[in-house]
């Protein structure tokens, strides 16, 4: 058992080296750097810690994710009509601590059904409405060819991050929209 709980250990300690490494870009030297806790401090009274973003797991058809570490949306911009363009909006807001990731190269795919078209199906940074440590917004354009409920799918890829730490995400949305 004893063995068991030190590798444990030793496995979380080497992923929280590289997610350390890393980092969010930030820059800093041996001279800026803030020195380490002696061993005895560290054990006198431990620093608390924010919530590491979960990794991303099966999930069901959902336009709403709300992770501790963020929330992520999949909105309508509508009302809709066919042939004309429409729009949703996707959204990413970190909780707490936690900041988007301005380095990471935020990605999202889109892709619907038959009777959709996305003049664009890959949204990157450069396509955001508004992009900032608390916020990232896209506004995805759409067209549909047919009257009806379209079902419009994002993949998101991101990154939220604390000033300690930073793990990429990858989730996905799926939003049903109205088409007149």
């Amino acid at each position: 058992m004893r063995s068991i709980r030190f590798n444990v250990l030793c496995v979380a300690a080497g992923l929280a080296g590289v997610m350390f490494a890393a980092g969010c870009g930030s820059k800093s030297s041996p001279e800026t750097a803030a020195p380490a806790p002696s061993p005895t401090a560290a054990a006198e009274k431990p620093a608390p810690a924010a919530p590491a973003p979960s990794a991303p797991v099966a999930q069901a058809a959902t336009s709403a994710i709300d992770d501790p570490s963020f929330s992520l949306h999949l909105v309508p911009a509508g009302p809709y009509k066919v042939g004309e363009l429409g729009r949703v909006v996707v959204q990413l807001e970190p909780h707490g601590v936690f900041h988007v990731n301005q380095e990471y190269p935020i990605e999202i795919a889109l892709s619907g059904d038959a009777d959709t078209a996305f003049p664009k199906a890959k949204l990157e940074r450069a396509d955001a409405a508004e992009f900032g440590e608390k916020k990232a917004k896209f506004e995805a354009p759409f067209t549909a060819k047919v009257a009806g409920e379209h079902k419009l799918l994002a993949n998101v890829k991101f990154a939220v991050c604390t000033p300690e730490n930073c793990v990429p995400d990858e989730r996905n949305l799926v939003l049903a929209v109205a088409v007149n």
